[in-house]
């Protein structure tokens, strides 16, 4: 017998929908997309019409009315509204799907966490670089021998601004009271999520100075430079800006082992999310000549391809098979990717990060 498809809804109907709706149009026998919430009832429409779903311009009355028809929740909205909307899910036994970070403190998380053991529910945190095709095997080539033990790892993640307030001058994600924090919170938090599913590892201390340039207001940095130290002795850096200028947005990552490195940089201004990634190994032997250091570098993409790697939800990119995963989960009860369990450390550094902006000292993560 045919499975039904997932009856789910979207709290939330801004710009960071088209990168989740598609998969409604691609797997239409798993997913149906029955019902959206906005606080703008035009973007409801515009977003629900498509599909044939219902449109509510609130998502408290909404789910009052719909609970009983849906299988699970997607939200999208601004930081600050994630905690109570998932907790209101939550309430009622639905499954969630919340986008990046899946809450502004830790605080919120943990409270959410007794609520999915109150209502038999769960909450899936929406990281979707876990499930890039090029990450999930990059993760597998870390932990073999062509890399060795981690050791030392420096990230850079930037974009401007203003492009994306410019017809939004009272604009939630420059102020921390809404967004919990400022670049750290709402952009490095990709790579520092990345970098503990990568390392299958947790942060243990931060120390972190910043800037808190205009337009951020409300102690919400436009800028920070972070040193990290992880459980297993790992250690590294993280540069983030907001303010970067004329700086579309981009992702840079070093990763040393004893034996190999990982290494990203951004191919072309504009040319993409962020750039290719590419590895070297000495494969455990010394390398004595100068010019040694010069060759062996492999675009990950060329060995991607010559050695694939089976992929649990396989679908047309990272935010497509992180709702297949979310769909999987509703059928099997829980969340089969990046738990709130899992998350915690992610929010736990981001807030370890602000503390120490803050203080200008050394922090532990929680």
């Amino acid at each position: 017998m045919t499975a039904k498809p997932l009856r789910l809804a979207f709290i939330g109907a801004g710009g960071i929908t088209s990168a989740h709706s598609p998969s409604f149009k691609n797997h239409p026998g798993l997913l149906k997309l029955v019902v959206v919430a906005d606080a703008s009832a035009g973007a409801a429409r515009k977003l629900a019409e498509p599909f044939g779903a219902a449109a509510y311009d609130d998502a408290e009355r909404m789910l009052g009315e719909r609970a009983g028809e849906l299988d699970g929740v997607i939200i999208t909205t601004p930081h600050f509204l994630h905690h109570p909307q998932a907790a209101a899910a939550l309430r009622r036994g639905l499954p969630v799907l919340v986008e990046k970070p899946a809450t502004c403190t830790v605080a919120e998380l943990d409270a959410l966490m007794a609520l999915e053991k109150q209502h038999g529910a769960f909450v899936q945190a929406g990281q979707m670089q876990r499930f890039g095709g090029s990450e999930r095997w990059i993760k597998r080539w870390l932990h073999s021998e062509e890399f060795g033990e981690a050791r030392l790892f420096n990230v850079d993640i930037y974009q401007n601004i203003e492009g994306y307030v410019s017809n939004k001058p009272e604009a939630w994600i420059l102020d921390k009271a809404k967004a919990g924090g400022g670049v750290v919170i709402s952009v490095a938090v990709h790579i520092l999520d990345l970098l503990r599913f990568w390392l299958e590892d947790d942060f243990v201390e931060v120390y972190a100075r910043g800037r808190f340039d205009p337009p951020f207001k409300n102690g919400a940095e436009s800028m920070a430079a972070v040193t990290l130290s992880t459980r297993k002795g790992v250690v590294g850096t993280l540069n983030a800006s907001y303010t970067a200028a004329r700086c579309p947005y981009s992702q840079r990552t070093l990763l040393f082992g004893t034996h190999g490195t990982l290494a990203q940089h951004m191919d072309k201004l504009g040319g993409g999310y962020a750039g290719s990634y590419y590895l070297s190994t000495d494969g455990g032997q010394p390398s004595p000549e100068w010019k040694m250091m010069y060759s062996g570098w492999q675009p990950v993409d060329e060995r991607f391809k010559s050695e694939p790697l089976e992929e649990e939800w396989p679908g047309e990119g990272s935010f497509e098979r992180q709702l297949l995963a979310f769909a999987e989960g509703i059928r099997r009860g829980r969340a089969l990717e990046n738990s709130l369990a899992r998350n915690r450390n992610t929010i736990a550094v981001i807030e370890a990060i602000e503390t120490s902006l803050a203080g200008g000292r050394p922090v532990s993560v929680a």
